[in-house]
C-alpha cells in the first residue's frame, strides 16, 4: 500500500454541528445519517428519526474510539442541525454536518426551475451563511446525488453547481452514486469537465459497482472510493466488500478507500433489529483482520484516509 503524505502539525479544524473545533484522535466514519426524513407514499418507513436510539448508539460509537463522522443529509432530506448540536453533545462524538441535493427523486420542488448560477449562489449562500439557522458552514457538500448511470439534467446541473463552488470555497465533495452505478460518470463531470481536483472528491457507494474494475478506474484517477454500505447484505454481500478492499491495497490503492455503514432508516438501528452503527467496528473490521489486513493498513482505512479527505478543502485550517 502507498504511503500516506505527511500530515501537517497539529489538528485540522472542522465545522461541527457544535461548532468550529480540532478534528479529534480516533476512527471516522465517512458516510452518516442521523436524522433524516426521505418517506414518500410508497415508503413511508423512509426515515430516521428516534433520537434516543441514535445517541445510544453514538455513546457506544464513542466508547469504542469513534471520534467523528460525516453526516450526509443535505437539503431535501430532512436535515436538521439542530438535532445534529443536540447529538454530538450526548455522545462527544464529532458531527461534520453537509449540504448539497440528493438525487432527482427527493430535489426539491423549486430545483428544477433554478439556473446553474442560481444553484451556485444558494449553495455559496450556505456556506457563507451557515445551515438551518446555525452558524455552521459547512466543510462538506454530499451526499451529491446521481440516480445512475445516466444522470438527470437536474442532477448534472447540481454536479456542475457544486464542482465550481468547491473550486473557489474550503470544501469537499461527496456523492451519492445510486446503487454505486455512475460514480465514473459522476467523476468525469466533477473533475475533467469541471476542473475540480479528484482529491476533494469522494464517489459514493462504490462497495456496490457493478466490478471491481470501475472501482479501480475511480481510484486510479485521484478520487476517493466510498465503501460506505458495510453490514448492508442485501445490496452486497461483506465477503465480496472484504475481497474487493484486499484487491484495492494490493494495487496499491487502499489510501483512497473510506469506510462506513450509511445508516438510513430506523430499521437500521440495532435495538429495532439492525445491524447498528457500531457494525463497523465491532463486526467488519476484525473480519478484514481476520482475512491478512494488517492492523496498521486498517488504521489508515478508519482514522488516516479520511483526515487527509477532509484536509483537502482548500485552504484547511489547523492548529
Amino acid at each position: 500500500m502507498a504511503s500516506a503524505p505527511e500530515k501537517p502539525p497539529g489538528r485540522l479544524l472542522v465545522p461541527t454541528a457544535a461548532g468550529l473545533q480540532p478534528l479529534a484522535d480516533g476512527l471516522i466514519y465517512a458516510h452518516e445519517h442521523l436524522w433524516l426524513d426521505l418517506t414518500t407514499p410508497e415508503d413511508p418507513e423512509g426515515k430516521l428519526d428516534r433520537l434516543d436510539l441514535i445517541a445510544e448508539e453514538l455513546v457506544e460509537l464513542r466508547s469504542l474510539g469513534v471520534a467523528a463522522l460525516i453526516e450526509q443529509t443535505c437539503r431535501g432530506m430532512g436535515r436538521d442541525v439542530g438535532r445534529l448540536r443536540q447529538l454530538q453533545l450526548a455522545s462527544g462524538v464529532q458531527i461534520i454536518p453537509s449540504t448539497g441535493f440528493y438525487h432527482q427523486r427527493f430535489h426539491p420542488p423549486e430545483l428544477a426551475s433554478l439556473s446553474l448560477d442560481e444553484v451556485v449562489a444558494l449553495l455559496e449562500e450556505e456556506l457563507a451563511t451557515g445551515l438551518d439557522g446555525s452558524e455552521v458552514r459547512p466543510l462538506v457538500l454530499g451526499e451529491i446525488g446521481g440516480s445512475g448511470s445516466v444522470l438527470h439534467p437536474d442532477e448534472e446541473k447540481v454536479l456542475r453547481a457544486v464542482a465550481r463552488v468547491a473550486r473557489r470555497q474550503e470544501v469537499v465533495v461527496a456523492t451519492h452514486a445510486h446503487l454505486g452505478q455512475g460514480g465514473l460518470r459522476q467523476l468525469q463531470l466533477l473533475c475533467g469537465e469541471e476542473g475540480l481536483e479528484p482529491e476533494r472528491v469522494l464517489i459514493g457507494h462504490l462497495d456496490l459497482a457493478p466490478t471491481l474494475e470501475e472501482v479501480l478506474a475511480v481510484a486510479r484517477q485521484g478520487a476517493y472510493l466510498g465503501f460506505d454500505t458495510i453490514g448492508k447484505r442485501r445490496y452486497a454481500p461483506d465477503e465480496r466488500r472484504i475481497a474487493w478492499i484486499l484487491a484495492l491495497c494490493e494495487a496499491g490503492l487502499g489510501e483512497r478507500l473510506l469506510l462506513s455503514c450509511d445508516i438510513s432508516r430506523n430499521s437500521y438501528l440495532r435495538r429495532l433489529g439492525g445491524q447498528g452503527y457500531a457494525y463497523l467496528v465491532r463486526e467488519f473490521l476484525p473480519r478484514l483482520e481476520a482475512a491478512g489486513l494488517p492492523v496498521a493498513t486498517i488504521q489508515r482505512l478508519v482514522s488516516d484516509n479520511p483526515r487527509r479527505f477532509l484536509a483537502a478543502a482548500r485552504g484547511g485550517r489547523w492548529v
